[in-house]
């Protein structure tokens, strides 16, 4: 049956199988045992112990992969910044953390529950975050001082009060939130 459209295919399957999954199981069954070989090969390649030992394969492959899929994933890496900004300052934050040697521990639930708990207002001034300007993450205690990213020393602000603090500490006392 030649199919134009994968959907009309993919729902004529799915309408199938549920009136039938009898023989879905079969079907699974049989290919599970015609192609153990291919199985085991794809679930050897997700074992640790496999990487590990293939650690300059999976280099190669990768290096290869992105130099032949260099502009999509450059569309793909810019489209993934402009709509999760939030995600790139945090893993920036942690990676600062990681490398001074400070504990990096804070989750995204954790920031969602702090902002929670500030009502999504700054810390420091109180305006409240928006989607233009959204409420970063401020280290108390900054990380070149030794404050780790972790969910008793970050606050939210906005990027102005967080910009102005920048290393220091806050010029006047903050009302810590603890989770």
């Amino acid at each position: 049956m030649a199919w134009k459209d994968p959907t009309k295919k993919k729902a004529y399957y799915k309408a199938y199988y549920s009136r039938y999954p009898e023989k879905q199981k079969e079907y699974s069954r049989r290919y599970r045992i015609s192609h153990r070989e291919q199985r085991n090969a794809r679930s050897a390649a997700y074992n640790p112990a496999y990487q590990a030992s293939h650690r300059e394969e999976s280099k190669i492959s990768c290096a290869a992969y992105y130099a032949s899929h260099r502009a999509e994933k450059k569309i793909r890496d810019a489209i993934n910044r402009a709509v999760h900004p939030e995600t790139r300052q945090a893993a920036n934050a942690r990676r600062r953390a990681l490398k001074a040697g400070l504990p990096a521990t804070l989750t995204r639930a954790e920031w969602e529950a702090i902002k929670m708990a500030y009502k999504h207002r700054c810390a420091y001034c109180g305006t409240k975050g928006t989607q233009k300007s959204p409420l970063t993450q401020d280290h108390v205690i900054p990380i070149k001082k030794g404050g780790g990213t972790t969910s008793n020393n970050i606050v939210p602000a906005c990027q102005s009060c967080n910009s102005r603090k920048h290393t220091g500490l806050p010029s006047k006392p903050l009302r810590l939130v603890l989770l």
